[in-house]
């Protein structure tokens, strides 16, 4: 049990220090700079490739037995089930226009840098619900046995950024990146 909310716990904060990147980005663009929009879309690549296709659908079990377990939870999980729908879709948008950018086919400015900053403040108020009211209420209803079943029916997969020594190809750019904040 502790064990997969070690894993969100520190799966928040690696989302975080990307959402700071990406937040950063957005500054420029705001401010009619030059945002590096190869980044931008690595950044969001990332964020809907692993939060999207794996944390969250593991997410999704746990949620899904604490509504089963307390009813009170119900409508505090039927909200975050619904914010990870929306955040797939929003996140595809984004990267789709960033893609764009990166393409030269620039999108209206205020189109791109409206919803990266959209999405970073849905994405932070987001975890900031699951990491206080739903990860406690699912740490002291769930015993070892729902957790032993969520894993084996949740998609596993070792996150290619910040949980691998072998950091995929498509992330190399981005884990120099990441490196080089870390040591500023």
């Amino acid at each position: 049990m502790t064990t997969v909310i070690n894993t969100w716990h520190r799966d928040h904060a690696n989302f975080s220090t990307l959402l700071d990147m990406l937040e950063a980005e957005v500054r420029l663009f705001n401010e009619a700079g030059n945002p590096d929009y190869e980044l931008m879309l690595d950044i969001m690549y990332y964020m809907t490739h692993y939060p999207d296709v794996y944390h969250h659908p593991k997410e999704d079990l746990v949620f899904a037995k604490v509504a089963a377990m307390d009813p009170r939870a119900d409508e505090a999980v039927h909200t975050l089930l619904e914010q990870h729908v929306v955040l797939k879709q929003s996140g595809a948008q984004l990267c789709e226009a960033l893609q764009g950018a990166v393409d030269g086919v620039m999108q209206p400015r205020d189109r791109v840098g409206q919803s990266a900053a959209t999405y970073i403040r849905f994405f932070r108020d987001h975890m900031s619900n699951e990491e206080n009211m739903i990860i406690p209420l699912a740490h002291r209803l769930l015993s070892e046995v729902d957790w032993d079943e969520i894993e084996a029916v949740a998609p596993a997969q070792q996150d290619p950024l910040f949980g691998s020594d072998a950091v995929g190809k498509r992330y190399e750019q981005l884990q120099r990146r990441l490196l080089a904040v870390s040591s500023a």
